[in-house]
């Protein structure tokens, strides 16, 4: 009877073993930020939380720098089933993911990165079928999550001050900064932000517009030491983090949420960096003698009402041009849940902990398993 309990908990334990092993889910993540991006290492907490939390049974490969899939190869790449998930970015194929590239041109509303990373992660998440299903139908994706960046910047390779100084001048622009260029008699140029300061070196571009970080972690503060300090808005748009719907589906409900759980201090941490590093980086860069200063009134005032005109007026009518459908509808939402997420914000804090609750109470809790 005893050796039939040793032998029964033997093969018992045997098979949890291979039950496990067969369980195991290893999902490919590519994407094409530097390698001294500092989203890279929040995304490798969060890979390590998620395989932990699931007992190894979600485990992670990712690909940095371009290394499997190049900025405008991860939306089919996926899709083809190269990598099972990726940063895709609408805005390097505008064809293919125009809903994606409509949301990134209210870019210039984000003069809140907080804000702004609540209200698009609850949009499509949760308000917007026409932009989950782009992620769902057109890619094979479950879209998980993404962040708003930080105040971007024109910097540029000399000293630019006024209107008529960006005469001719080419600038790595795109979506709504690509009008805003065009309208400044500037020449917008359609350049990967990974290949910046390349660009910038050869001079193929004289400006590009980033956040004060990719002084450092781009090397652009070699190249662009002339840092214009008035605001363009900040990225929004794309999908950080996203899994193929067929690996999606091989997760046990309480493997999703272990994922969903952990999304949001992988926002909160991508996001923080950039809040701190941008303060960092500039006192940095400014030792080593880059300008960071505000331009004359005239430019000054392009930019202003240029920003506040194009998310009333031309967002709308451009998405609309693309084939979104609800166009209005999505403007709406967003400038409606800006509105919420400010509130939510100033009553709650905006501290990494604060903010982290808040995503998870608002949007990912809400997220369905199954």
């Amino acid at each position: 009877m005893r050796l039939s309990a040793v032998l029964m908990m033997i093969i018992t334990a045997v098979g949890l073993c291979a039950g496990t092993a067969l369980a195991e889910t290893k999902i490919v993540y590519a994407n094409y930020l530097g390698l001294k991006h500092t989203t890279n290492p929040a995304l490798e907490r969060f890979f390590a939380r998620v395989t932990e939390e699931t007992n190894g049974n979600v485990v992670w490969e990712p690909h940095f720098a371009g290394s499997l899939l190049g900025g405008k190869d991860i939306p089919s790449g996926v899709r083809d089933g190269i990598a099972d998930g990726g940063y895709m970015v609408g805005v390097f194929v505008p064809s293919e993911m125009p809903v994606d590239n409509f949301l990134t041109d209210f870019s210039v509303l984000n003069d809140d990165a907080l804000a702004l990373t609540g209200a698009i992660n609850e949009l499509v998440l949760l308000e917007c079928k026409e932009c989950d299903d782009e992620y769902r139908e057109e890619f094979k994706v479950q879209h998980l999550g993404t962040y708003a960046l930080t105040d971007y910047l024109f910097q540029c390779t000399s000293e630019i001050r006024s209107l008529k100084d960006f005469k001719n001048k080419k600038v790595a622009a795109y979506a709504a900064w690509a009008e805003m260029a065009k309208g400044m008699d500037a020449i917008p140029v359609n350049v990967p932000s990974a290949e910046y300061y390349e660009a910038l070196d050869r001079g193929v571009i004289d400006c590009a517009i980033q956040s004060i970080t990719n002084q450092r972690t781009r090397s652009m503060g070699e190249v662009a030491h002339n840092v214009i300090l008035n605001s363009l808005g900040g990225y929004v748009g794309g999908s950080l983090m996203n899994v193929r719907l067929d690996k999606w589906n091989e997760l046990s409900a309480s493997e999703k949420t272990a994922v969903l759980k952990n999304v949001p201090e992988l926002i909160s941490d991508s996001i923080f960096n950039y809040i701190n590093l941008d303060i960092e980086v500039r006192a940095e860069m400014e030792a080593k003698g880059n300008k960071f200063y505000e331009v004359d009134e005239d430019l000054a005032s392009y930019i202003k009402n240029f920003r506040e005109n194009y998310v009333k007026t031309d967002a709308p009518a451009k998405g609309k041009e693309r084939g979104v459908e609800s166009a209005d509808e999505i403007g709406k939402t967003i400038v409606e849940l800006r509105a919420k997420w400010i509130a939510l914000l100033d009553e709650r804090g905006r501290d990494p902990k604060t903010f982290q609750k808040l995503l998870w109470e608002e949007i990912y809790s809400k997220v369905p398993t199954s």
